[in-house]
């Protein structure tokens, strides 16, 4: 599910490498992601493939993501967002605290 996680300026880039829907699984992003913040990293970004959708699942894995994150004085973002996305974050008051971007050129132009 995961095909590419690697460092790009401040953050550490996760890219999903499958279109999510309804039924997909992400839960294997949190442990990923306690790994690199027990390695000290506490920025990342995570990468969505073009047409991609949050259900309540995947979203309840993002949000655990980001408390985990927050928790350890981190930076969450993330990269290509659709409509659907962005919606289901602003439906539960994430869009002001989880960093969006369109680019992964446009997060580390950003966030220099």
């Amino acid at each position: 599910m995961f095909s590419e996680s690697y460092q790009n300026g401040k953050y550490h880039i996760i890219k999903i490498n499958e279109v999510l829907h309804l039924t997909s699984n992400i839960t294997d992003l949190e442990p990923m992601i306690e790994k690199l913040l027990d390695d000290n990293v506490l920025h990342i970004a995570i990468q969505f493939k073009n047409g991609s959708y949050l259900c309540s699942q995947t979203g309840a894995v993002i949000v655990r993501c980001w408390e985990s994150i927050k928790d350890r004085g981190g930076t969450l973002a993330l990269i290509n967002v659709n409509k659907d996305i962005h919606d289901f974050l602003t439906v539960i008051d994430f869009d002001s605290l989880i960093r969006i971007y369109n680019t992964e050129e446009e997060l580390v132009s950003t966030e220099k």
